[in-house]
């Protein structure tokens, strides 16, 4: 017999619904025998028990859909019924209302446990057949179908908005954590219109999260990297087919866009060297960010005609960083580089170089002054109610001119130029914008942790293993395949007939 889940040596129970602890313990023998007697219970609303329908099931879920990090999956169950008397279906007219809720048991003579919660949304005929198939989504699919948009005040954290998601959808309250990231306050978050599948995906991409809809239809969101580790193990003598599949993704090099065109850029250098550049773009403008500073009212002329020429600002006394700034520039035939870096002050003039922000190709800008972005490869500490200074670069412009536009009037020594020594200027001061997201930069390093390396990615065919879940943490021990480790389940597919139940499941190696 295998052994079944057990709460010690840091393992936790896997799921067993409603059953007593002497039923678990008949489950345990029954799963353990060479020749078990599968068996089912499917309830659609309205209907209530149709067991003696249904033909097939086919049920999936997933972490994440199909189109990869970022995207949350919708489980999805086909059930091939019976149709004869016209029970479901009659000459066009569908007897079970969209979004009908439905849900589905599976086990061993006749001691079932959840699998699937979820809707009833399309119902289509086999021909002229007495078949039909019922296709269901798990509540994510309602996600997909409201739109919501503007401002979720008073829902001002992860936690608030996620829970109002799921009242507006009237399902079950969601199983979600009060830590510091599901609590912390957003700056009056704000959609734009979309579906709600999607406003959930920011939410969790803001935090590094990852959610889904369990067997018993509540939505569980849990940090990208979390699994539970179980008491079971897959090996050659438990399995019927086994399937390596491509490693994870490679992201080392990841630019989050917290705010219309300011970036937080992070990356992993030993990862790139290794492996490559996987380089990967998000944008999440519900994140909080700071203002450093900003002057953006002026419309001086400075011409660049110094290589190096700076300008000075003092952080707001909430920053701590800096990710990207913007400059407001345009250009007379140049060609070449500028870039922007950021220098300590000492007695007023630029000290000490912090960090150089990347290239910026001088014939990408307008003739006419536009907001120029420059940003970094890591985001730059600073402290705050502090003086730095911005040195621009141009020295590898090769031809051209480039100018920076300027608030003209009552700017003291907050303009400098070098010129074998660097000299002030009064009323000048380049109209600029800088910020900084401390969410936006722990995303980042949050991201390239778990992507930076390739992790090994199988799937295995067994005999029905209708007690683990999405996230369970396994031992696999498959030594004709040199397969030994920890590996969490990222993927659970639910093959059901009245004489057969395989479970396929997709499993990513953690140890």
């Amino acid at each position: 017999m295998r052994k079944l889940a057990s709460a010690t040596d840091g393992c936790e129970e896997m799921q067993y619904g409603n059953l007593i602890e002497s039923q678990i313990e008949e489950f345990g023998i029954a799963y353990a025998y060479l020749v078990r007697e599968p068996s089912f219970v499917v309830w659609i609303e309205g209907f209530g028990d149709l067991t003696e329908y249904v033909m097939e099931i086919d049920s999936e879920v997933a972490l994440e859909s199909p189109l990869g990090r970022g995207h949350l999956n919708i489980g999805r169950t086909i059930l091939t019924v019976s149709n004869e008397g016209g029970y479901f279906y009659s000459n066009g007219d569908i007897k079970v209302k969209r979004n009908a809720r439905m849900k589905i048991w599976a086990g061993f003579n006749g001691l079932n446990i959840p699998i699937f919660t979820g809707i009833v949304y399309s119902i289509k005929p086999i021909g002229s057949t007495d078949v039909v198939i019922l296709n269901c989504k798990d509540y994510m699919g309602l996600f997909q179908e409201v739109l919501v948009e503007g401002s979720q005040e008073p829902n001002n954290t992860v936690e608030l908005m996620v829970e109002s998601f799921c009242d507006l959808v009237n399902i079950p309250a969601p199983n979600i954590a009060s830590t510091e990231e599901t609590t912390s306050i957003y700056t009056e978050p704000t959609f734009e219109e979309q579906s709600m599948l999607m406003a959930m995906e920011e939410v969790c991409n803001s935090i590094f999260y990852v959610a889904y809809f369990d067997e018993n239809g509540t939505l569980n969101a849990v940090e990208r990297e979390f699994s539970k580790l179980v008491d079971f193990r897959f090996d050659g003598g438990s399995i019927t087919d086994f399937e390596r599949l491509e490693d994870t993704e490679i992201v080392n090099d990841i630019t989050i866009e917290y705010d219309e065109n300011f970036f937080s850029k992070y990356e992993d250098q030993a990862s790139i060297d290794t492996y490559g550049k996987g380089s990967r773009s998000d944008r999440t403008l519900l994140l909080n960010s700071t203002i450093v500073s900003e002057e953006t009212t002026g419309s001086g002329t400075e011409q660049l005609d110094n290589f190096l020429e700076a300008l000075k600002f003092t952080s707001s006394g909430n920053a701590s960083s800096v990710d990207c700034l913007h400059i407001r520039m345009r250009k007379d035939d140049a060609y070449g580089y500028i870039t922007a870096a950021i220098y300590s002050d000492s007695s007023g003039l630029p000290d000490t170089l912090l960090a150089t922000s990347l290239l910026k190709a001088s014939d990408d800008l307008s003739v006419d002054f536009t907001w120029e972005v420059f940003y970094f490869s890591k985001p730059v500490e600073i402290s705050p109610s502090t003086s730095y200074w911005v040195v621009i670069d141009t020295s590898l412009v090769s031809s051209g001119t480039v100018y920076v536009q300027i608030n003209d009037t009552g700017a003291s020594a907050k303009h400098a130029y070098y010129s074998e020594t660097w000299h002030t200027e009064d009323n000048k001061q380049a109209l600029h914008r800088i910020r900084g997201s401390s969410q936006a930069q722990r995303v980042s390093e949050d991201t390239i942790r778990f992507y930076k390396d390739p992790r090994e990615r199988i799937r295995i065919t067994a005999p029905a293993v209708p007690h683990l879940q999405l996230l369970d943490e396994v031992l696999v021990d498959i030594r004709l395949r040199e397969i030994r480790g920890h590996y969490v389940i990222e993927g659970r597919r639910h093959i059901i007939a009245p004489d057969k139940y395989v479970t396929i499941d997709t499993l990513r190696k953690v140890g």
